[in-house]
C-alpha cells in the first residue's frame, strides 16, 4: 500500500508539472508572436514538456505532442502566425522525433535498470537462501560471504566476522600446505577451477570437513576467486563410523567362523580319537616288537630297524592328523595366495576320511588335470568343504546308500571359472528348505547336531573369494553343492 500511495504521488507530481509547462507554452505563443514577433523561445519552450513527459513515461509521453500540434493548427486557423503552413509542419514532425527517440532511449534505460534491478535481488536471494557456503576473495582478503558461509563456521554476521579477514583465519594448520599447492596451481594457469576436501576452522577452533569448488572470476573489476564451501563433516563422520562397524564386523565374522570350526571339530572328536587311535596301538605294538626282539636276541638286525621304521610311519601319520587340528583352531588373519584348488580339496577330504569310513560312506573322487590355481585363504576354503562334506554325510547317515561323490572342473558359466561338485545320496531337501538353506541359525539336523551357521558362513567366505555357493536337489535323490571360484587371473583383474 505504501508503494502504491508513493507511486500515485509521484505520478500527480509528474502530471501537474507537464500541465504547468503545456499552459506556459500556450501562454508564451500569443505573448511573444504579438508584442514581440519572435518564435525563436516559443519554439525551443516547447521541447521541455515533451521530453521531460518521455523521460518520466517512456514513449508514452509522445501524446504530449498533441498541445503544441493544436496550437500550431489553431494560429493558421485563426492567421495568428506568420510563418509559411510546411515550416510548421517540419516543426510539428521534429517534436515527434524527439519525443520517440527520447521515449525509447529513457524505455531502454527504465528496462535496462530493472534488469539490473532484477538481477541484483536474484542474486541476492540466490546468496542469501544457498544451502552452500560462497565467499568470494582475492589475494587471499575475503570480498564477500554469504549468511550460509558464516553459518558453517559458527559465526553470526558475515561482515562483521569474516569479511575483511583471509582465508588462511579459517583453514586448518594440516591442510594449508595443500591449499597452498592448489593456489599456486591457479596461478601458473595449470587450473581454473579446483575441486578439493580440506578442514576448516569453526568459532572456538572446532574443527569440521568441507567440499570445495574453487573458480576463478572478475569481481568489481578485477581477478578474484569464488569459492562454494559444502558441509560434509556428517558425511565425513559416517565414513569413519562405516570403517569402523566394517573393522568390527569383520572380526566378528572371524570370530564367528572360529567358533563354527571349533564346533564342528568337537562333533568330529570321535572319528579323531578313533584315527589318532589307529597309528599310537601301532607305535605301541611295533616298539614292543622291537623291545622284544633286543631283550630276546631274536630277529635280525633289519626286522629290528623295520619295526622302527614302521614306528617312524605312525608317529608322522599321527603329527599329520594333530597338525590339521592345529591349524583348523588356530585363528589367524585372512591372507589370500595362489592356491590348488585340487591340493586343498584332498587335504579337507583326508582330514574328514576316518569320519567317511566310519559312516560306511563310499567316496568317489574325480579331480581334473591342469587346472589354474585361484586366489584365496586356504584355511577358510578348506572351512568351506569340511562343512559342505560333514553335512553331506551327516545327511546320508538315514540311508542304506551312501555314496559321496566330489568332481572338480572348469565352470561352463563362467570364463575363466572353476567349480568343485559335491553330490550325495541322502534324502535331499523340499523347495521350502531350499530357500532357507542359507539363513543364519537354520538347519535340518538333530537339535544338538549344528549351529546352523555352517553353510551361511560357507556362501559369506566365498563371497569374499568373489566365488558362489549353490544347492539343488530332488527330493528322496539327494544334495548336490556346487562351489564356484574364479581363478586366480579373474581374481587379480576384478581387484584391479
Amino acid at each position: 500500500m505504501g508503494f502504491l500511495r508513493e507511486h500515485s504521488r509521484r505520478l500527480t507530481f509528474q502530471i501537474v508539472v507537464i500541465a504547468a509547462l503545456v499552459v506556459v507554452h500556450s501562454l508564451l505563443g500569443p505573448l511573444l508572436r504579438s508584442p514581440h514577433h519572435t518564435n525563436v523561445v516559443y519554439n525551443h519552450f516547447a521541447y521541455i514538456p515533451i521530453v521531460l513527459a518521455c523521460l518520466w513515461w517512456g514513449k508514452r509521453g509522445a501524446f504530449v505532442v498533441v498541445a503544441p500540434t493544436l496550437e500550431i493548427v489553431l494560429f493558421h486557423r485563426f492567421d495568428l502566425t506568420s510563418n509559411a503552413l510546411w515550416s510548421d509542419v517540419v516543426r510539428v514532425v521534429f517534436f515527434l522525433a524527439v519525443a520517440l527517440v527520447t521515449g525509447w532511449l529513457a524505455d531502454r534505460v527504465k528496462s535496462e535498470h530493472k534488469a539490473a534491478v532484477r538481477s541484483e535481488e536474484i542474486y541476492k536471494l540466490l546468496t542469501d537462501k544457498s544451502l552452500t557456503g560462497i565467499i568470494v576473495y582475492r589475494d587471499g582478503l575475503i570480498l564477500f560471504a554469504n549468511p550460509r558461509m558464516a553459518s558453517i563456521l559458527g559465526h553470526a554476521d558475515p561482515a562483521a566476522d569474516i569479511l575483511g579477514k583471509t582465508i588462511w583465519d579459517f583453514i586448518y594448520a594440516g591442510d594449508r600446505e595443500k591449499v597452498r599447492s592448489f593456489v599456486e596451481k591457479r596461478a601458473s594457469g595449470e587450473a581454473d577451477d579446483l575441486h578439493y576436501e580440506l578442514r576448516l576452522l569453526r568459532r572456538g577452533g572446532k574443527i569440521m570437513w568441507a567440499e570445495i569448488g574453487s573458480f576463478a572470476i572478475d569481481y568489481e573489476g578485477a581477478p578474484a576467486v569464488l569459492v562454494n564451501i559444502y558441509d560434509i563433516t556428517e558425511k565425513k563422520e559416517a565414513e569413519e563410523k562405516r570403517k569402523e562397524l566394517s573393522v568390527l564386523t569383520r572380526e566378528q565374522e572371524a570370530q564367528l567362523v572360529h567358533s563354527t570350526r571349533l564346533a564342528e571339530l568337537g562333533e568330529m572328536a570321535a572319528a579323531v580319537a578313533h584315527e589318532l587311535n589307529q597309528p599310537l596301538t601301532g607305535i605301541r605294538n611295533y616298539a614292543k616288537n622291537a623291545s622284544y626282539m633286543l631283550e630276546e636276541k631274536l630277529g635280525t638286525e633289519e626286522e629290528v630297524k623295520g619295526n622302527l621304521r614302521l614306528i617312524s610311519e605312525q608317529v608322522a601319520r599321527a603329527s599329520k592328523i594333530i597338525n590339521q587340528m592345529r591349524e583348523l583352531t588356530r585363528r589367524t588373519d585372512s591372507h589370500f595366495a595362489p592356491l590348488n584348488l585340487n591340493a586343498v580339496l584332498r587335504e579337507s577330504i583326508d582330514f574328514l576320511l576316518p569320519q567317511l569310513k566310519l559312516s560306511g560312506v563310499e567316496l568317489r573322487l574325480t579331480l581334473a588335470d591342469g587346472l589354474p590355481d585361484v586366489m584365496g585363504d586356504k584355511v577358510r576354503l578348506e572351512q568351506v568343504f569340511l562343512n559342505i562334506i560333514t553335512n553331506a554325510r551327516q545327511a546320508m547317515e538315514e540311508v542304506p546308500e551312501r555314496v559321496l561323490t566330489i568332481r572338480t572342473g572348469r565352470d561352463p558359466g563362467a570364463k575363466d571359472g572353476l567349480m568343485v561338485e559335491i553330490d550325495d545320496t541322502g534324502p535331499g531337501f523340499s523347495e521350502a528348505v531350499a530357500g532357507k538353506l542359507f539363513t543364519p541359525f537354520f538347519s535340518t539336523k538333530k537339535p544338538g547336531h549344528g549351529t546352523g551357521l555352517g553353510l551361511s558362513i560357507s556362501l559369506s567366505i566365498l563371497k569374499e573369494h568373489q566365488g558362489g555357493l549353490k544347492a539343488s536337489c530332488e527330493v528322496g535323490k539327494g544334495a548336490r553343492f556346487v562351489v564356484r571360484l574364479p581363478a586366480a587371473d579373474a581374481h587379480a583383474e576384478a581387484n584391479g
